[in-house]
């Protein structure tokens, strides 16, 4: 007897575009290799095909995919509303995707770079320590002197690693570029779906919707900033108010006569 696929089996025609390869998974969170010495901040756009390719691994619709996967070609309507979003929205996707990826290398690099100097520095000066204390001075000295400015040199690598790491923060600008690349990607389904704020049935009116929203997403990178400088300022005691007037005793009522 033969059996039957699983009734959850992704199907061979859609394959493709769900099948993600082990590089694949470790270029975006470097799970299965160190992060590379030098890594492209700018995001350029490549040839059609590569990035035809690009849209369907970030789950974008594209011509292939809805001829492959949905067996019909894209409506007219849909394809005007692809072009609005290639051309509004996915630039700044794009650009903020691969800027999340820079800096997420770039706090993956300092990281392993700082404990690796740590962990040579301790090794240096403990061997350091014991070569003077087997006496190895040599005719010169120079085995103590060489372990010595090795640690120097190791030491100082680990702080000027850790104060680029403290001033440029890559880790909270590559949370604050993956979140804002997210907002993007779902206002990209949120456009395509038509649901709210993008229920309109004028396509004008959707599109000047998205790209207000886009520009709202991209203006919250520096909103973090601002709520942060106010609560760092001290705040100031309230101006207490001026103490009410007493009130007039009564006259008596021989004065009054």
């Amino acid at each position: 007897m033969s059996e039957q696929p699983a009734s959850n089996a992704t199907p061979a025609s859609i394959a493709p575009f769900y099948t993600t390869e082990p590089d694949e998974r470790s270029r975006l969170f470097f799970r299965r290799r160190r992060p590379r010495w030098s890594y492209p901040r700018d995001w350029v756009r490549p040839p059609e095909d590569q990035y035809q390719e690009e849209l369907a691994r970030e789950g974008f619709i594209t011509d292939q995919f809805a001829q492959q996967a949905l067996r019909q070609s894209i409506s007219d309507d849909l394809r005007i509303e692809l072009r609005e979003l290639d051309q509004h929205l996915l630039p700044h996707f794009w650009r903020l995707d691969q800027e999340a990826k820079y800096y997420q290398n770039r706090h993956f690099l300092f990281q392993w770079t700082f404990i690796i100097s740590a962990f040579l520095t301790t090794a240096l000066a403990a061997a350091s320590v014991f070569a003077y204390a087997k006496d190895w001075q040599g005719t010169t000295g120079l085995i103590p002197a060489a372990f010595g400015l090795a640690t120097a040199i190791v030491s100082g690598i680990a702080a000027a690693v850790s104060y680029l790491d403290a001033n440029q923060t890559p880790q909270r600008r590559w949370f604050q570029a993956r979140a804002q690349a997210e907002s993007l990607r779902s206002l990209y389904f949120l456009f395509i779906a038509r649901q709210p704020p993008f229920d309109t049935p004028s396509v004008r009116e959707r599109v000047e919707i998205m790209r207000q929203k886009v520009v709202d997403v991209l203006t919250e990178k520096t909103a973090p900033n601002r709520r942060a400088t106010d609560k760092d300022q001290p705040q100031r005691p309230p101006t207490p108010a001026p103490p009410a007037p007493e009130p007039e005793e009564p006259a008596d009522e021989e004065e009054s006569r």
